[in-house]
């Protein structure tokens, strides 16, 4: 966990942060707080918290305070939002209700995600799959602002999907049901929370890069507000810190498609093209030396021709994945907590435990 956060961290086009791997070496009843603990001790990035009941949300967000400097600090200028996972579009649970008026009260942001999987709790069919899990969107929506107008909340922006029939497995990458539930986010307004960079690869192969590409991509095409899953594997029941560096070269890639292009007499060079002539060469120019920084250089995909690449070691992909995760586990230091608020934070670690064990 620790190691996952440091590398979210450093990585310059990761956004925001949600624990990747959950921690086996800690009392599974209140594994969730240490990994918001983990999370504020590791990163100055915003968090997305999954907390397992209301008492461990009411945990996180009294540490988020203490780190904030109180609840009116933390209310002013959120950090921390909480990932509220709903039965379904039709049953929403006591536990869900409670966090979606706990942080209404608080006047915090709520993602409050009823989607179910076609075929099993939900219909196989996208249309009637998604109207199921917009049903218990529009439920949340309208009990949140009930309990406090204005209060912020973030819908999916996936659904849709369906239990893989063959497999039983229910699939990260699949094509079929992107951009509806995306489409009527935006229908509403509302901010989303979709997915994007997961893999059904079981490894860091071609089948992991292939679908993260696409399907953050697809995502961001789609208007995506907070795209999740990077870095995810094997259908989300694991993940690879190289495959997560992998993802972030191929954010960075995206960003810079999406960028907009500056039109100017600077950037045109008309005359300079017509001072050089149909024949002239551009390499020794001082226009050339003045903008060539302002493309895109990568910092994993490989460039160099086949015999400088064999040079530099021959390695594949995932190989420098691997070799950059391992750099920044060796060389990054998020920046701390100080030693009182860190004591603090920890201390409510401890008080939760306390009062699990009774």
């Amino acid at each position: 966990v620790v190691n996952g956060i440091a590398v979210c961290d450093a990585l310059d086009n990761i956004d925001f942060v949600m624990s990747m791997f959950l921690p086996g070496d800690v009392d599974q009843r209140i594994a969730d707080r240490y990994q918001m603990e983990v999370m504020l001790n590791h990163t100055i990035k915003p968090i997305v918290a999954v907390t397992y009941e209301m008492s461990g949300l009411a945990d996180a967000i009294e540490m988020a305070e203490i780190v904030a400097g109180g609840p009116e600090a933390l209310r002013a200028k959120p950090f921390v939002a909480c990932y509220i996972n709903v039965t379904t579009g039709l049953l929403h649970n006591q536990d869900a209700l409670q966090k979606l008026l706990y942080l209404a009260d608080k006047g915090l942001p709520a993602l409050y995600i009823p989607v179910a999987s076609g075929g099993t709790p939900g219909p196989v069919t996208m249309a009637g799959n998604v109207a199921l899990s917009n049903a218990g969107v529009l439920v949340g929506l309208v009990i949140s602002q009930l309990r406090r107008e204005g209060t912020p909340i973030i819908v999916p922006g996936f659904g849709g999907d369906a239990l893989d029939m063959r497999t039983m497995v229910d699939p990260y990458a699949e094509p079929d049901h992107r951009g509806m539930a995306e489409a009527l986010a935006h229908y509403y307004g509302l901010p989303m929370f979709s997915l994007g960079g997961g893999s059904d690869a079981k490894v860091v192969d071609q089948q992991a890069a292939i679908e993260a590409a696409l399907t953050i991509l697809i995502d961001a095409l789609s208007g995506g507000n907070l795209i999740h899953d990077l870095g995810y594997l094997e259908s989300g029941l694991s993940g690879s810190l190289a495959q997560l560096a992998i993802c972030d070269e191929i954010v960075a890639w995206i960003k810079t498609f999406l960028q907009p292009v500056e039109i100017s007499s600077e950037t045109l060079a008309l005359d300079l093209i017509d001072q050089l002539g149909p024949e002239g060469s551009f390499l020794n120019t001082a226009h050339t030396r003045q903008h060539f920084r302002e493309r895109w250089y990568p910092t994993l995909i490989e460039r160099f021709n086949y015999g400088m690449w064999q040079k530099k070691g021959g390695k594949t992909l995932a190989e420098r994945a691997a070799d950059r995760e391992e750099k920044i586990l060796s060389t990054h230091t998020p920046q701390p907590l100080s030693e009182e608020v860190a004591r603090a934070v920890h201390d409510d670690v401890e008080r939760g435990s306390q009062r699990i064990s009774g």
